[in-house]
Parts: structure tokens; C-alpha cells; sequence
């Protein structure tokens, strides 16, 4: 059951559950599907920081389906500004700015990666490619095209053969089961 923003802007809190895990869950597909080399916790802090923006957009939203497209943007976004970043510092290691540099360590080389942190790396993403294997499989093709493929809802439904309303309810039962097992794996936690 999707929500209504009409719920949200009354301050229901059932219906504010309910959003916090479908956003979260977009936004974190978006983080594991755009950057899977990040760790748990930093696609964590782009996933609140996209909520939290969505959040005040809520009293001028026309519907939920905008801020789940905002959430997306905003995801998108500031994994961008983390990518600007971590450009910005591997020119100053580059330059023998940092300690890292003056050490003679370079984070980047795979080689002197510490053995737990290469380990780590891609297990976010695993655990979330691991669920979408647990959801059913209209859903799971619907979600891949959506935000791994980065098609629109109308080329979606071209290319299942679908309307858009049956595309749309679709991708969010289907965000929906894909977050009830996230959070069965303590993921979401």
C-alpha cells in the first residue's frame, strides 16, 4: 500500500513508517547500485540525508510518487558530491598533502588495502542484490529497470508490456517486500 502525502502533511505516523522505509530503501539501492565500493554507513548518511530533505518537501509535494523521485535525485547527488570529494583528496594525497602521501600509503592501491576494509567493500551491495533474489520476480525486474537500468516508468511498461498504474504499484510492493527483507537481515537497522 503506497502513501498518500495528504497522511504525511497530517503528521500520521503509521503513514511516516511506511515512507521512511520505502525512501530509505530507494535511496539505498540507489547508493549500492552507484556506488557499491562505499561502506554501510556512509550510504546510510546519503540515504538520511535524502529523507530529510524529502521530508520538507512534503507540504508543497503534489504525491509520494515526487518524493520518491526527489529521493532518487538527491541520493544521486550527493553521491556525486562524495565522488567530487574523494577526487579532491586523492589530488591532494597525490601531492603530498596528506599523511597517507607523506607515508609513502596510497588508499586507492588495492594492494595496501588493510585485509577487513577490502572485505567490507561490496558486502552492502551484496546483501541488497541478495534480496531482490528473495522478492517475486515482477517485482525484481520492475526494480532493476527502475533504478539500475535508469528507465522511466513509460519504458518500463513498454518493455513488460504493462500500464503505467500496474508499473507503479508494482515497484512499490516491490519496495516494499525488498525492505521488509533488508530489515529481516538487520540492514536497515
Amino acid at each position: 500500500m503506497d502513501v498518500e502525502i495528504e497522511q504525511l502533511r497530517t503528521g500520521d505516523r503509521t503513514a511516516w513508517d511506511r515512507a521512511f522505509t520505502i525512501l530509505k530503501a530507494i535511496s539505498l539501492s540507489v547508493c549500492c547500485s552507484t556506488a557499491p565500493d562505499l561502506n554501510h554507513h556512509d550510504h546510510e548518511d546519503v540515504a538520511i540525508a535524502a529523507i530529510t530533505a524529502v521530508v520538507k518537501y512534503v507540504k508543497e509535494g503534489k504525491s509520494f510518487e515526487e518524493c520518491k523521485k526527489l529521493v532518487v535525485t538527491i541520493s544521486k547527488n550527493r553521491l556525486n558530491d562524495r565522488f567530487s570529494h574523494d577526487s579532491t583528496e586523492k589530488r591532494r594525497n597525490d601531492l603530498g598533502e596528506s599523511l597517507e602521501a607523506k607515508e609513502g600509503f596510497d588508499a586507492a592501491d588495492p594492494a595496501q588495502e588493510l585485509p577487513d576494509v577490502a572485505a567490507m567493500k561490496g558486502e552492502r551491495a551484496a546483501m541488497v542484490r541478495e534480496a531482490l533474489k528473495q522478492i517475486p520476480e515482477k517485482s525484481r525486474k520492475i526494480l532493476e529497470d527502475s533504478f539500475f537500468n535508469d528507465l522511466t516508468q513509460q519504458e518500463i511498461a513498454d518493455r513488460h508490456g504493462l500500464n503505467l498504474k500496474t508499473i507503479g504499484a508494482t515497484k512499490d510492493r516491490g519496495l516494499q517486500a525488498l525492505a521488509k527483507v533488508l530489515k529481516k537481515k538487520q540492514f536497515m537497522l
